[in-house]
């Protein structure tokens, strides 16, 4: 039998419940195995046995829960194209029901018993539930003819039987309604659903900023002749021509050509490394000074970007523990309450209660997920609020809620822990005689190295003239002062150009003549500030500290013992970092700090990623918080923040589901037969608000509190 993998797109899922159903309904068909249903990316996998599986008529199975199946993936571009326009939408039609919801809040508040003002609130609530609230209706119907619920269940019904029962009594003659719980249960659900789908288009950008690096054409070869192609044209061992300054379009082997090829991209080192004939190259790096010829070995998603990027496609789509409550909110509270509802009302109607109608109905409208729903949203809204007043961007939730599980870190060092620049550290030779002429050469280069000794040695007036300055990719500087000419560049030209060898452990550049060694110059990448402080800190916590870098494996181990590290792994490649996250993942929670494009997939791996202001875009689009200021020494007030967080988000979810434990029983009818309590569905629905309230103001305190 045929079978083969497949990934491909869901759409119309509306919570995380929505993917338990829909895999509900995937795992009885016959074809399909292993099927994993994701909300945050609408990715539908499994594996499909092709002679057994009835494509058209799962694909209509499907659209009867309300769900569109599109068995080809689609591209990332287009997914993400189309999440901004169904964002801009539904931000445009919740301004539009919360215009509706305000005035139906007051005249609900009022408790006004004047007909015109009741009036006016059945037709706010039949706006705002019949039209705002559609897709919730239509979802909770398809999803109840094929025997399944979500919270779009629990939320129509609420709504539905709320203003019906109004209506019912209204005509009657009894003023005890509330259509104001019939709306508004929809417009408090609407605004949680927008913010979701915002944080989800905001995860989105570390993807794209990756798929930026992607160059989308490529110089090809042909017969000594060049032609314009598409990058995703090119064929295994085509040779692709790479001018100075572009950017490399697929992984490689330089087959002609010498030039310096920044792979920060991968190594986070801001160090260019020479590449001649025989050098690996990869795509996203950039070219720099030469003329390259490059051997086709990996494009697209087999290139090791493309590695990249799925790893933080993975990443992304791995269940967070919010998301895990939602789904089992979704699966037992909702079938629970209706079954509650009914089960009271037949309990009371055989006990020959005229009031098992209503007993009923208040269960149903007291346990409304308002409360439930706006326990976490709440929360993250005055978690955020904060931490972008204290100089954090929390791009995910589920970073304050993990940080007190945080017991391991594992840190980048280029811009992380060092500032991720050459700063010149020695200089050594016959500087009373030559500095000056160091100097001058300097100012002709634009390497990393030049700019570190720029930056050393200042400005400084009456230099001698470099006359025919030359850039040699891969080598240095070299031009004559004098009538001398003289050299500025690495050890190994200096070797090759005298045959002298300048043996360091630092990264070094060598000023000599065609004969000698005149000046050496060490360079070393300075501790950050605060490096050193915020490592005791997190020893002092139990935490376990590793580092990990691509540069060379001395220089990492040295740095690991100068800040007390408790493991240190150098010459590491950005998917060598997702493996190490991973094997720590199984001993425990994972914060992953960097600032690299090389550390994306390793920060969207990691249970916790945390990046910098001044880091790559991509590296904080990656990371679930951004510190934007102080550096390392933010990650203080980030554990502050998160202990802040999980006592508000414990705090809500304690009144949420406590409010419900006290009051479903009162809804109930418990106390009535003994002491003659009984609800009436306005009282209930006041205690609804209220529950709701008690979270508001909750969440409210956090803003006053100050990061101890």
């Amino acid at each position: 039998m045929a079978k083969m993998e497949v990934n491909w797109t869901l759409t119309g899922m509306t919570c995380a419940g929505c993917a338990h159903s829909a895999a509900s309904i995937a795992e009885g068909t016959p074809g399909l195995e292993n099927v994993v249903v994701r909300y945050a990316s609408h990715s539908f996998k499994a594996t499909v046995d092709q002679e057994l599986l009835d494509l058209p008529a799962f694909k209509a199975n499907l659209a009867k829960a309300g769900y569109q199946l599109e068995s080809e993936k689609v591209g990332m571009e287009v997914q993400f194209d189309r999440q901004r326009k169904a964002l801009r939408r539904q931000a445009l039609e919740l301004l539009l029901a919360v215009l509706f919801a305000g005035p139906l809040l007051y005249l609900g508040m009022s408790h006004s018993m004047d007909s015109q003002i009741i009036a006016l609130q059945g037709v706010l609530a039949v706006v705002l539930s019949g039209y705002f609230g559609r897709k919730i209706h239509a979802k909770a119907f398809a999803l109840a003819k094929m025997g399944a619920t979500n919270m779009d269940t629990l939320v129509s019904l609420g709504s539905i039987v709320a203003f019906g029962y109004s209506l019912f009594n209204l005509l009657g003659g009894n003023h005890e309604i509330y259509f104001e719980s019939a709306g508004l249960i929809i417009a408090f659900v609407l605004i949680g659903k927008y913010f979701e789908q915002r944080g989800k288009l905001q995860n989105s950008k570390a993807v794209e900023s990756l798929l930026a690096l992607q160059p989308k054409v490529a110089t090809k070869v042909v017969d000594g002749l060049t032609v314009q192609v598409d990058v995703g044209a090119l064929e295994i061992d085509e040779v692709v021509q790479v001018k100075p300054g572009e950017q490399i379009p697929v992984d490689g082997i330089v087959v002609e050509g010498t030039s310096s090829i920044d792979e920060s991209t991968f190594t986070g080192e801001p160090l260019e490394v020479s590449k001649t004939a025989g050098a690996e190259v990869w795509a996203g790096t950039v070219n720099g000074e030469g003329l390259l010829l490059i051997k086709v070995v990996n494009t697209g998603k087999a290139s090791a970007l493309g590695g990249i990027i799925e790893a933080v496609l993975q990443a992304q789509e791995q269940e967070t523990s919010i998301e895990k409550l939602t789904d089992r909110i979704s699966k037992i509270f909702v079938p629970s309450i209706l079954m509650l509802s009914v089960i009271v009302g037949v309990v009371w109607a055989l006990l020959g209660e005229p009031l098992s109608t209503v007993f009923a109905i208040n269960v149903l409208v007291i346990a409304c997920p308002c409360a439930l729903g706006l326990a976490t949203p709440l929360a993250v809204v005055a978690a955020t609020g904060k931490a972008a007043r204290k100089g954090m961007l929390v791009r995910n939730a589920s970073a304050l809620e993990l940080a007190h599980k945080v017991d391991h870190i594992l840190w980048d060092k280029t811009g992380t822990l060092t500032k991720g620049k050459p700063t010149v550290v020695e200089i050594s030779g016959d500087v009373a005689n030559f500095k000056n002429i160091l100097i001058a050469l300097n100012q002709g280069g634009s390497h990393p190295l030049n700019e570190g000794m720029k930056q050393h040695f200042g400005f400084q007036g009456g230099l001698p003239k470099v006359r025919r300055l030359k850039a040699l990719p891969g080598k240095g500087i070299q031009g004559k002062i004098d009538g001398q000419v003289y050299h500025l560049g690495s050890p190994s030209w200096c070797e090759e150009m005298t045959g002298q060898k300048v043996v360091t452990e630092k990264t070094t550049a060598v000023l000599f003549d065609e004969s000698k060694v005149l000046i050496t110059v060490l360079f070393d990448d300075v501790l950050a500030t605060g490096a050193i402080d915020i490592i005791q800190h997190t020893n002092a916590l139990g935490i376990y500290n590793v580092l990990l870098s691509g540069d060379k494996i001395p220089v990492v181990d040295a740095l690991g013992k100068t800040l007390g590290l408790q493991e240190s792994f150098g010459e590491m490649m950005p998917i060598e970092k997702v493996e190490k996250v991973q094997a720590f993942r199984n001993k425990g929670t994972v914060l992953m700090i960097g600032d690299g494009i090389n550390d994306t997939a390793a920060l969207s791996a990691a249970d916790v990623g945390l990046s910098f202001a001044a880091a790559t875009a991509a590296a904080q689009q990656s990371a679930d918080v951004v510190l934007m200021r102080d550096g390392v020494l933010g990650l203080k007030r980030y554990f502050a923040l998160a202990a802040q967080f999980r006592q508000t988000l414990r705090g809500n979810l304690i009144w949420a589901f406590g409010y419900n434990v006290i009051a479903i029983p009162l809804a109930a009818g418990l106390l009535y037969p003994t002491f003659g309590i009984k609800l009436t569905p306005m009282i209930a629905s006041i205690a609804m608000s209220v529950s709701s309230i008690g979270v508001v103001i909750n969440s409210l305190r956090m803003h006053i509190k100050p990061l101890k």
